[in-house]
């Protein structure tokens, strides 16, 4: 993920000192990785990938200046000046099972999975330059411009304040940009923030690609956030090695309860935020071993997984080599996949808005995943003499439903109409297929109610993680949290025709056949 904070001019002393020096675990401080200089205005000024000393830090975030010279980068502004925005804080974060990956994997492993975290924050940044990197001209700002770039200092973290493995980067942008006319102005930082979530996609997006490429690992089903985990890494794993971030939940959940009871109300979302912002601040405690290099720290974290039951010599190598170059990425098919889901969350969407979805389909399984893992169950099914009928809340949805999977699909209104006025019988031979994740409850109680009347099969399938119906609903995350689903975590592919024909011989035997390959989160 990415989070996006703005600076104030005194904020670089805390990278400074606290990082540069080594308080903050820092790779600098096993001499591994030294704070870098990125981005095409840094390139521009011709300081890209040089080193990050605490006077440059001083003179580009403290005083707005030049970090070689000290010459004024335009307008400069004082370190005591609290009212000035130095710049902007960006920090990308794996998920957890990339972390516990780096951590255990050897020399190889580890590189590899560093060099993938990097080479996808330097994609979401220069993302960032392409669409977000503009400054403002005219009487008060009036034209929007562009520049030659951002100038920033990259630094990358490999723990958490608990100690934990938890690798990360902080990426400090200037608040200095260069417009093309020469000019040194301040970064037009409306663009940053409407881009901030994109940007958090392509990194995640990149993230899964590059280690898909690099290591051959596969994924768990990418959320509506665009998350996904390494598959086969230990839960417990990373559940043990969440601390820092059990005890910010804890104490966040009490400041909520503590502020909606003296306020009588529950608290809106940017009132939780800072609540759990307030707790990410109480809970903070120096970091540990930041002069412990890093081979010590990998020796430590190798015999706590020991110790927690899952020995990395147990687990590890089938984690990696499944598909190794084999990177999923979405294409012209997957367009009406991604425009339903527009269209369901607004009448109106931005360049931004399309990147997020788009962002989703890349590396891991995903709903156009289920809709095909789908086309191939039904075709099982239509062989063993089933009739196949499919549904989903919206028109859009249903005829992506029906392209995608070649099931005949219709919206649930007008199929619980057919059924009501008995225009659709359902019988021991029917299986009803319906997009759930964004169905009404009431919906969903009514197909439940005619597939128990006509003895037939219902499958739910979706996310039930994505955005809620309109209008009472729930239901299918509910059941899915409750009961439990199967999970679509690989999408197997065989390699010679006969093992194809002889699994689906063995799956069309069953009534109704199951989907081969993985068990399947629909």
């Amino acid at each position: 993920m990415m989070s996006l904070s703005k600076m104030a001019p005194l904020a670089w002393r805390y990278y400074a000192e606290e990082v540069a020096a080594g308080r903050e675990d820092y790779f600098a401080a096993g001499a591994e990785r030294p704070g870098r200089f990125l981005g095409r205005g840094a390139e521009m000024l011709g300081i890209a990938d040089l080193e990050v000393t605490s006077e440059a830090m001083e003179r580009l975030f403290g005083r707005g200046c030049d970090p070689r010279s000290g010459a004024a980068l335009g307008r400069s502004f004082s370190p005591e000046d609290e009212r000035a925005v130095a710049g902007f804080a960006l920090t990308f974060s794996p998920p957890k099972t990339v972390s516990v990956l780096w951590a255990l994997g050897d020399q190889a492993v580890s590189s590899a999975v560093l060099s993938a975290h990097e080479a996808a924050v330097e994609e979401a940044l220069a993302f960032l330059e392409d669409h977000a990197a503009f400054t403002r001209r005219g009487h008060g700002g009036i034209s929007q411009v562009d520049t030659d770039g951002l100038v920033a200092a990259s630094f990358v973290h490999r723990t958490s304040r608990a100690s934990d493995p938890q690798l990360h980067t902080h990426v400090l942008v200037a608040n200095k940009v260069r417009a093309k006319d020469g000019h040194w102005l301040s970064l037009d930082a409306r663009e940053l923030f409407c881009h901030q979530k994109a940007a958090g996609m392509l990194y995640k997006a990149a993230l899964r690609a590059e280690l898909t490429a690099r290591c051959g690992v596969s994924w768990t089903f990418v959320d509506d956030n665009g998350i996904a985990e390494v598959e086969g890494v230990p839960d417990e794993l990373c559940a043990a090695w969440s601390a820092r971030r059990q005890a910010v939940k804890a104490a966040g959940d009490s400041l909520v309860a503590e502020r909606e009871a003296a306020l009588g109300r529950p608290l809106t979302s940017s009132e939780r935020a800072s609540c759990f912002q307030v707790a990410a601040y109480r809970t903070r405690t120096p970091k540990i071993d930041a002069e412990t290099p890093t081979e010590v720290l990998k020796e430590r974290w190798h015999e706590e997984a020991v110790g927690f039951g899952h020995d990395p010599a147990r687990w590890l190598a089938g984690v990696l080599g499944h598909g190794r170059a084999v990177v999923a990425t979405p294409g012209v098919e997957e367009l009406p996949s991604v425009l339903a889901r527009l269209e369901e969350r607004s009448a109106t969407w931005t360049r931004a808005d399309v990147i997020e979805e788009c962002a989703r389909l890349v590396g891991g399984p995903d709903a156009a995943s289920v809709r095909r893992a789908l086309s191939a169950t039904r075709t099982a099914w239509e062989a063993s003499g089933f009739e196949v009928v499919g549904a989903a809340p919206s028109a859009m949805a249903a005829d992506v439903l029906e392209e995608a999977a070649g099931i005949a699909s219709d919206t649930l209104t007008k199929l619980l109409g057919e059924l009501e006025r008995g225009q659709l019988v359902l019988s021991p031979r029917s299986v009803v297929v319906v997009e759930a994740g964004m169905a009404r409850s009431d919906d969903l109680a009514g197909i439940v109610d005619a597939v128990q009347a006509g003895g037939a099969k219902l499958v739910l399938v979706g996310d039930p993680h994505q955005l809620g119906a309109a209008g009472p609903g729930g239901l299918f995350r509910t059941l899915v949290d409750d009961h439990g689903a199967h999970e679509l975590e690989t999408v197997r592919r065989f390699t010679h025709a006969w093992e194809a024909a002889s699994r689906w011989s063995a799956a069309a035997s069953r009534s109704p056949p199951a989907l081969p390959g993985r068990a399947t989160r629909w």
